[in-house]
């Protein structure tokens, strides 16, 4: 009678095995602190900095998952910074070579214009980024508030989709600390 309890109490069910064990869900490779540099004619075209990048290359739609932060530096034909990406996780599906980065997402460029996003979609094949979240866009003249986004990858030329607001930004600020505040 004990060996039969101990016989029933002993039963798994094969679906939760399956699942507990099931490589599937496993990335194939976990690289830590890495920094890859990709160059052309021996200048720096691309910098990518990540605290974590777990590789799926053997699922149906594969890619990389940048989980502890990611920056991505853009380097112009001189080998000086054209831009910068930084955020908290991003996801690359090296297939369709597009990548989306997520939570507190920033774009600067070079000429001191800054983006700030909480998604941001990259596509290699149009050499596009796009969003349709909220984005905050500062450049030294004006601070833009909206909802979506389409630009240039290298956030040369962009629209907002949605204005929600601008607010001018003059060098020679009044005394009183005000600004020119318009709605769209």
């Amino acid at each position: 009678m004990l060996i039969g309890i101990l016989f029933f109490g002993c039963e798994n069910d094969i679906q939760e095995v399956n699942r507990v064990t099931q490589h599937d869900n496993l990335p194939l490779q976990t690289i830590t602190g890495s920094s890859i540099t990709y160059t052309v004619d021996d200048r720096p075209s691309m910098k990518i900095t990540a605290g974590r990048i777990d590789r799926y290359p053997n699922v149906e739609d594969p890619y990389d998952q940048f989980s502890q932060g990611i920056e991505v530096i853009s380097f112009d034909g001189k080998g000086e910074v054209a831009s910068t990406v930084t955020a908290e996780r991003a996801t690359n599906y090296t297939e369709r070579e597009v990548m989306v980065a997520m939570d507190s997402v920033i774009v600067k460029d070079s000429e001191g214009k800054m983006l700030e996003t909480e998604l941001l979609t990259w596509d290699k094949s149009t050499a596009k980024i796009f969003t349709d979240q909220f984005v905050k866009i500062t450049t030294p003249t004006e601070i833009l508030f909206g909802d979506g986004l389409e630009a240039e990858q290298d956030f040369s030329k962009y629209e907002i989709l949605n204005i929600k607001g601008r607010i001018k930004v003059d060098e020679d600020e009044p005394e009183d600390g005000s600004n020119e505040t318009e709605n769209l």
